[in-house]
Parts: C-alpha cells; sequence; structure tokens
C-alpha cells in the first residue's frame, strides 16, 4: 500500500503544474533523507519568511504561517537538505485529503545551515 502510494504521489506531483518559483525543486528530483519520499515541486513547496526559522537543540523550529494549530513544525536535524541554491529555506508540505492534516514532505536549508 505505502509503495503505491509513493507512485501515486510522485506521479501526481509531476503531472501537476510545471512551472513556479519551486520548480527547482521537482526539476532536481529532490528526496526527504529520511522517509525517502520526493519532495515534489512548486504545488507543495514554498520559500519561507526570513526569521521564520530557528535554530533549536535536535533540529529546527520552522513558522510557516499557514497551518494554525500545527506551527511551527519541529525538523529533525537529519531531515535537512543543504541544497537551497539561493540562500534561503524552503518547505514542501502536503495535506491529508480526509482530514486536512499537515505533512512535511521536505525541508530544504542553505547548505552553509545544515
Amino acid at each position: 500500500m505505502r509503495a503505491w502510494l509513493a507512485v501515486a504521489s510522485t506521479l501526481i506531483c509531476t503531472a501537476m503544474f510545471g512551472h513556479g518559483s519551486e520548480q527547482w525543486i521537482n526539476d532536481a528530483s529532490l528526496v526527504d533523507p529520511v522517509s525517502k519520499i520526493l519532495c515534489c515541486g512548486p504545488t507543495d513547496c514554498s520559500a519561507l519568511a526570513p526569521g521564520s526559522v530557528e535554530r533549536v537543540q535536535g533540529g529546527y523550529k520552522v513558522n510557516t504561517g499557514r497551518w494554525p494549530g500545527y506551527d511551527p513544525f519541529f525538523v529533525e536535524w537529519d531531515r535537512a537538505l543543504p541544497f537551497s541554491p539561493d540562500g534561503h529555506y524552503h518547505i514542501c508540505i502536503t495535506q491529508d485529503v480526509e482530514m486536512l492534516i499537515p505533512n512535511l514532505r521536505c525541508f530544504i536549508a542553505p547548505p552553509s545551515s545544515a
């Protein structure tokens, strides 16, 4: 079942909107280092506002400003991808269709901060 969901997610992500400021994430086929799930692309990912990420013990405290009740997210050190070409933090989040619960897919950090 899990493999089927990963395949379906990949197909959906690559079939969705192919352009946008976060297209580089999809083009690079970035994968979360822990879950091994594709980060996806421009429909799930966005740059985080300056000051919305705080380095804390064990990882990052991330406030997206879009998920009341779920912000701030905690992202462990080993889930951070040190791949951000623009020096900003980026986050990819999908939501559970039935319960509208956010699901962190990827957290992308500037190489100097990971």
